[in-house]
């Protein structure tokens, strides 16, 4: 019986932060909002109508812990939605609506999950009535019952593609992982370095992508013929063996598959080190823009850097955002060095990480005592041209970067991203060391985007670019 997960408010209080998130799951209706569990009659809040819950005991501690300040707010939402009913709408259409609520629930309450549970609310995938609007009528909404995430209602036929079902079991399936990895370890991440750290450098050019990377440059030799090259299964031969071999090599490739979301930020950067050709130098110096608690979370998977690229003596790493937040941090919102402790094979070695962290955008930390120019800054699916804060926060970094002459990796979720920000840096004379293209070390976990294009299935690090001053 789960029950980290029932008391994941009180192990975050705790200090642990690597604790999962509400799944898309629980919002489409599968899945318990409090214990995360998958029930076959879920029993709805009987106000809101959008909390579901596996035991009268699971709601009850959902509503102490956190549904009685969701409550009321979703209420309100269900009765504008009801009052912005239509028999049929476009996918632009609920767009339109459903970023307007989005809105509205951000002025009445800070809580994220009452925001995700607006934005990933279950709908029918033809004519766009939500879930709140057709129980309204009394109208059903069936759910696929391949995938468990998309649904359609009694008038229309089931209109998503097996593609897109197909995603959306990948993503069930590694949701379902997460949780019980936290559950067994106390963790919701999976981060697997290469054990011993290398002598001398094997290019990542070398490597086709993930298989290639954990069979010929890190240590999971192991997996070769027993996983899938791109991961979407166990092999042949293991599916022709014994149930327990079979259950075997599924977690491993689960695992392997999480572990991907961490791994991607260290891949990535070793990945544009090799582009500029800054190997060698024995100190190198990482600014990380916009950093928030997933780049806190992936942390120690940073160390992979050290093991791949044995030059790098000392990796100092400085994430600097509004979200940036370490112990320690002072009255300029600067959080001096501290040394995260390294392997023993790095640590005999003399290696060491210092991460520093500065609360503030990076064009005001420029302009403080505490910068110290970097050899390279690192961008993660930043937002810079589409998000919110594009015109506010970001242009006049943007446009540091773009003078300061420093080497600096962007990544996008997606290819549509990446086009807007080349479209933007061009404008500025950024000059492209390298031009937007899919990265070959983004992340294999897929996440649905529920407030852009219809059925978008976004990856870390999906694209990257690196620029480097101006063009002469």
């Amino acid at each position: 019986m789960p029950s980290k997960c029932k008391e994941r408010e009180r192990i975050l209080a705790s200090g642990v932060v690597d604790v999962p998130a509400l799944p898309v799951g629980a919002v489409r209706g599968i899945l318990c909002f409090r214990c995360f569990e998958p029930s076959e009659k879920i029993l709805k809040c009987g106000a809101c109508r959008r909390a579901g819950y596996c035991s009268k005991e699971c709601q009850r501690l959902d509503w102490s812990a956190i549904h009685k300040k969701q409550c009321k707010t979703l209420q309100r939402i269900n009765e504008i939605d009801v009052e912005d009913y239509q028999d049929s709408r476009t996918w632009d259409d609920y767009r339109r609506f459903l970023l307007r609520y989005v809105h509205l629930v951000q002025e009445m309450t800070p809580e994220r999950d009452t925001i995700f549970i607006i934005q990933a609310q279950p709908y029918c995938s033809t004519c766009y009535r939500s879930a709140n609007q057709l129980a309204s009528l009394r109208l059903a909404l069936n759910v696929c019952t391949q995938c468990q995430l998309l649904h359609h209602c009694d008038s229309c036929p089931d209109s998503h593609t097996e593609s897109v079902c197909a995603a959306y079991q990948t993503q069930n399936k590694i949701e379902k992982f997460r949780h019980e990895l936290f559950e067994d370890t106390g963790k919701a991440s999976a981060i697997t370095c290469t054990a011993d750290p290398h002598t001398s450098h094997k290019p990542l050019t070398n490597c086709t992508g993930w298989y290639d990377y954990f069979v010929k440059i890190s240590d999971k030799r192991q997996i070769k013929g027993k996983i899938t090259p791109d991961f979407s299964g166990i092999s042949d031969s293991v599916t022709r063996g014994n149930t327990s071999q079979q259950e075997f090599e599924e977690q491993r490739r689960m695992f392997l598959l999480l572990a991907t979301d961490t791994l991607t930020m260290p891949l990535t950067i070793v990945s544009a080190l090799e582009e500029l050709h800054l190997l060698k130098a024995p100190r190198l110096r990482v600014h990380l823009l916009g950093a928030t608690g997933r780049e806190f979370l992936a942390m120690p998977a940073f160390e992979e850097i050290l093991h791949l690229v044995p030059g790098i003596k000392s990796l100092e790493i400085t994430a600097v955002g509004p979200s940036s937040l370490l112990h320690g941090h002072g009255p300029e919102g600067y959080a001096p060095k501290q040394n995260i402790p390294c392997c023993d094979a790095c640590q005999s070695k003399g290696r060491t990480r210092p991460l520093a962290s500065y609360q503030g955008l990076y064009h005001d930390f420029a302009k403080s005592s505490h910068y110290e120019k970097p050899d390279i800054i690192v961008a993660f699916n930043s937002g810079c041209v589409d998000g919110d804060d594009a015109d506010t926060d970001w242009d006049q970094t943007i446009r540091l970067i773009v003078d300061s002459e420093v080497p600096t990796l962007f990544t996008t979720y997606n290819p549509r991203e990446a086009w807007h920000e080349q479209v933007k840096m061009k404008s500025l004379g950024a000059k492209f060391v390298l031009e937007p293209a899919r990265n070959k070390w983004s992340s294999l976990v897929p996440m649905p985007e529920f407030l852009d294009e219809e059925y978008d299935i976004w990856y870390q690090n999906h694209h990257q670019y690196i620029i480097q001053g101006k063009q002469k």
